[in-house]
């Protein structure tokens, strides 16, 4: 499943009652992680806040992205285990919340090449895995 070459991404989301969204990513570069990032979505945002789980999923993909743009990426492949961050991306979903259109923008006019990998979600993915643990990471 995973590559081990050029630039990949896990990102994942999670949700904790009342209004706790969080996000986490992992970057790696030719099979050795690179960068890491995880914690609570903006609170300051209700459309990430309101989405739950999903709004720390796009959130993950959002700052992944930037991320690669900083540095000056031109191609990565994402590993989500949420499909709806890849069938938005792709067109294979409409867009029909706030959120998920800024999400379509924002990608749409990225100059990133994305491959979307579809994953298991908590099946023992190593990487998936610590994208779930860095999204919880901040959580109360």
């Amino acid at each position: 499943m995973y590559t081990n070459a050029g630039i990949e991404i896990d990102v994942d989301g999670a949700w904790k009652p009342p209004n706790q969204v969080g996000y986490g990513l992992v970057i790696r570069r030719d099979g050795e992680e690179v960068y890491r990032e995880g914690g609570l979505v903006p609170a300051d945002d209700p459309d990430l806040i309101g989405h739950r789980q999903i709004g720390g999923e796009i959130y993950a993909v959002v700052q992944a992205v930037r991320w690669c743009l900083r540095h000056r990426i031109p191609a990565c492949r994402i590993y989500y285990d949420y499909e709806g961050l890849a069938r938005w991306a792709r067109g294979e979903w409409k867009a029909h919340t706030p959120l998920t259109r800024r999400y379509v923008a924002f990608l749409q006019k990225a100059p990133l090449h994305i491959t979307w990998v579809k994953v298991p979600a908590h099946t023992g993915w190593r990487w998936n895995e610590l994208a779930d643990e860095l999204a919880k990471s901040r959580f109360t």
